[in-house]
């Protein structure tokens, strides 16, 4: 049996933030970072809130988010949704969404540095 599913997500926000870089124990780069993003209701006042969403980039892609992205700037996210299952310190069941990102693109470039040095897909 075949089932049609699609888990894809498209966002644009900014980094309140700088990435936090890390290694697991098997030595794989591992980036994470919050995305603040718009979010407007339609009401008479138009309010407009912003959600944080947590971002997880592997490999290649971690080493970019770590070396290239800092507080501030404004990026393109692709990825995936992911629900992780984990026990809290009190011993409540609870669930942790994020989003693994498999495309990250740099939208503003601080002034002392050129577009040219990040190319399309965000990689060096």
């Amino acid at each position: 049996m075949s089932h049609l599913s699609l888990n894809r997500v498209f966002l644009i926000g900014f980094l309140p933030h700088s990435p936090v870089l890390r290694y697991v124990p098997s030595g794989i780069p591992v980036v994470n970072f919050s995305l603040a993003v718009y979010r407007t209701f339609s009401s008479e006042e138009e309010k407009e809130w912003i959600d944080y969403l947590n971002i997880i980039a592997w490999r290649d892609l971690a080493l970019f988010c770590g070396e290239n992205l800092k507080r501030g700037d404004w990026v393109f996210v692709e990825g995936r949704i992911q629900v992780r299952a984990y026990e809290s310190s009190e011993g409540k069941k609870r669930k942790a969404y994020e989003i693994v990102a498999s495309e990250v693109k740099l939208l503003s470039y601080p002034k002392n540095r050129k577009r040219e040095e990040v190319t399309e897909n965000g990689s060096r």
